[in-house]
Protein backbone atom coordinates (compact mmCIF):
# COMPACT_ATOMS: atom_id res chain seq x y z
CA UNK A 1 0.00 0.00 0.00
CA UNK A 2 2.88 2.29 0.72
CA UNK A 3 3.85 1.64 -2.75
CA UNK A 4 0.99 2.51 -4.25
CA UNK A 5 0.53 5.92 -2.67
CA UNK A 6 4.37 6.74 -2.67
CA UNK A 7 4.32 6.23 -6.63
CA UNK A 8 0.19 7.35 -7.78
CA UNK A 9 0.80 11.19 -6.96
CA UNK A 10 -2.34 13.67 -6.99
CA UNK A 11 -4.43 14.44 -4.28
CA UNK A 12 -7.67 15.36 -6.66
CA UNK A 13 -10.41 12.84 -7.03
CA UNK A 14 -8.46 11.11 -10.36
CA UNK A 15 -5.37 10.21 -8.19
CA UNK A 16 -7.45 8.75 -5.14
CA UNK A 17 -9.61 6.46 -7.74
CA UNK A 18 -6.51 5.00 -9.47
CA UNK A 19 -4.98 4.35 -5.93
CA UNK A 20 -8.08 2.88 -4.92
CA UNK A 21 -8.45 0.47 -8.07
CA UNK A 22 -5.27 -0.41 -7.83
CA UNK A 23 -5.55 -1.40 -3.68
CA UNK A 24 -8.58 -3.55 -4.98
CA UNK A 25 -6.72 -5.40 -7.90
CA UNK A 26 -3.88 -6.07 -5.02
CA UNK A 27 -6.17 -7.37 -2.70
CA UNK A 28 -8.05 -9.54 -5.53
CA UNK A 29 -4.48 -10.87 -6.26
CA UNK A 30 -4.09 -11.77 -2.58
CA UNK A 31 -7.23 -13.42 -1.96
CA UNK A 32 -6.88 -15.51 -5.33
CA UNK A 33 -3.55 -16.53 -4.13
CA UNK A 34 -4.46 -17.23 -0.78
CA UNK A 35 -7.25 -19.58 -2.20
CA UNK A 36 -5.34 -21.81 -3.93
CA UNK A 37 -2.72 -22.16 -0.78
CA UNK A 38 -5.25 -22.62 2.32
CA UNK A 39 -8.64 -24.51 2.35
CA UNK A 40 -10.13 -21.88 5.22
CA UNK A 41 -10.30 -19.07 2.17
CA UNK A 42 -10.85 -21.40 -0.34
CA UNK A 43 -13.73 -22.65 1.39
CA UNK A 44 -14.59 -19.08 2.12
CA UNK A 45 -14.11 -18.64 -1.20
CA UNK A 46 -15.24 -21.40 -3.38
CA UNK A 47 -16.02 -19.80 -6.67
CA UNK A 48 -15.76 -15.90 -7.96
CA UNK A 49 -19.12 -15.39 -7.01
CA UNK A 50 -18.60 -15.92 -3.50
CA UNK A 51 -16.34 -13.08 -3.66
CA UNK A 52 -18.40 -10.66 -5.66
CA UNK A 53 -20.91 -11.80 -2.91
CA UNK A 54 -18.51 -10.61 -0.13
CA UNK A 55 -17.80 -7.43 -1.60
CA UNK A 56 -21.53 -6.27 -2.10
Amino acid sequence: MNLVSSFVEGKDEQGRMLRRTLMRYVNLGNVLILRSVSAAVYKRFPSPQHLVKAVW
